[in-house]
C-alpha cells in the first residue's frame, strides 16, 4: 500500500493544477457575475469539494491503488470534462484530442482504460472492418461521441468500446434491412 500513496502523490500535482483551473474560471466568472458573492478558497478546501474528490478518486484509481465500478469511473471523467470542456451557452462540448495528451488527459485515460476488461475493448483497425468503414470514419464517430474509446497511453494505442461497435453495427444492419424493405 505504501508503492499506492507514493504514486498517488505523483497525481497530486496534476490534480491540484485542474482544481486551480476549474478555481480561476470560476473566480473569474463571479468576478463579472456578482463580485460580492466571491469568496477566496485554497486548494486544500478545493480538494474537499466535489470536483477534488472525483479527481482524487480518479488519481486512485490511475495508479491502481482502488478500483471501483465502470459507470462510476466513466461518471466522474465525464463530470471533470464538463466542466473543463462545455462552454457556457452551448449545447454540448468537445475534448480536443490534444488535451488526452496532457497530464490530466493521461490520467483520466488510464483510469478509464482501468475500468475496462481487455475483452471489452477492439482496435480501431477491427472496429472499422467490423462496422465496414475507414479508419478515418472511426475517428470521426470518436470525436462526435458516437464511439465511445479508451486510449492506453503505456502502448500508446487508442481502443473503441466493444458494446458501442456491436450497437453500432446493428443498428447499421437494421438500417440496410429496412432500407430494402421500403425499396422492394
Amino acid at each position: 500500500m505504501q508503492q499506492a500513496a507514493t504514486v498517488t502523490d505523483e497525481y497530486r500535482g496534476i490534480v491540484d493544477e485542474a482544481l486551480q483551473l476549474v478555481y480561476s474560471q470560476h473566480h473569474r466568472l463571479i468576478s463579472r457575475l456578482y463580485p460580492a458573492a466571491m469568496t477566496r478558497v485554497g486548494v486544500d478546501q478545493l480538494r474537499e469539494g466535489p470536483l477534488g474528490e472525483d479527481l482524487s478518486r480518479l488519481a486512485q484509481i490511475a495508479c491502481g491503488a482502488m478500483r471501483a465500478g465502470r459507470e462510476e469511473v466513466l461518471g466522474a471523467i465525464d463530470a471533470v470534462l464538463q466542466l473543463l470542456f462545455w462552454p457556457v451557452g452551448s449545447d454540448t462540448y468537445m475534448v480536443p484530442r490534444s488535451f488526452w495528451e496532457q497530464p490530466l488527459g493521461k490520467m483520466l485515460s488510464l483510469a478509464k482504460l482501468r475500468s475496462f476488461e481487455p475483452s471489452d475493448l477492439v482496435s480501431i483497425g477491427n472496429a472499422a472492418n467490423i462496422l465496414n468503414v475507414t479508419r478515418p470514419t472511426i475517428y470521426r464517430w470518436m470525436d462526435d461521441k458516437s464511439l465511445d474509446y479508451v486510449r492506453d497511453d503505456m502502448s500508446g494505442r487508442t481502443f473503441v468500446v466493444r458494446q458501442d461497435v456491436e450497437a453500432m453495427k446493428a443498428d447499421m444492419e437494421a438500417a440496410e434491412v429496412n432500407g430494402r424493405g421500403l425499396d422492394a
